[in-house]
Formats: C-alpha cells, structure tokens, sequence
C-alpha cells in the first residue's frame, strides 16, 4: 500500500490503513500457524480461507475491476515475499515446503 503525504505528514486515516494492513497480515499468519496446530491439510485449509476473503472482497467492492486490482497486488506482494523467503531459507539450508 503507497500512502500519500499531506505536507510532510501521513493522513490519519493512511496512517490507520497501514496499520490495519499489517494487523491483518499478522491475524492472518497466525491463522496459518493455527491451521498447522490443527492437522487441518494446508491445501485445502488454505483453500477455504482464500474462498472466504475473496468473497468478502468481491462483496465490499465498488465493482469488479476494483477487487481484480485489489487481488492482484496483494499476488504480487506475495511473489516477492515468496521470493525474499525462498532465498532466505536457501541462505539457511532449510527449505520453503
């Protein structure tokens, strides 16, 4: 999310979207976590919740080509977090899957 500055400050209601972009990043990878916790199968786990807020999506947008923007700069970002991770856990010897 690119905020936009007013003088040399962010609005307030910018200032609160990032943080609710984050907060929910982090709601959402302690999802994951639980899933893990619960044996649930990360396929099909990952699956439902996906179905859920690509509902939720579609529901709270203006129009289609808005939530379309919305979902593909949220992959995006992904496929670089993805990236970023991959070469971290190469770095380590680890490994992403």
């Amino acid at each position: 999310m690119k905020l936009k500055k007013h003088g040399n400050d962010y609005s307030k209601a910018e200032k609160q979207a990032r943080k609710d972009f984050y907060t929910a990043a982090e709601l959402a990878a302690e999802m994951l976590e639980e899933f893990n916790t619960m044996g649930l199968a990360q396929g099909p786990a990952i699956g439902g919740a996906l179905t859920q807020l690509i509902t939720q999506l579609l529901i709270m947008s203006p129009d289609t080509p808005s939530a379309i923007g919305l979902l593909s700069s949220c992959m995006s970002n992904a496929a670089s977090h993805a990236e970023e991770s991959s070469l971290v856990f190469d770095d380590v010897g680890g490994s992403v899957h």
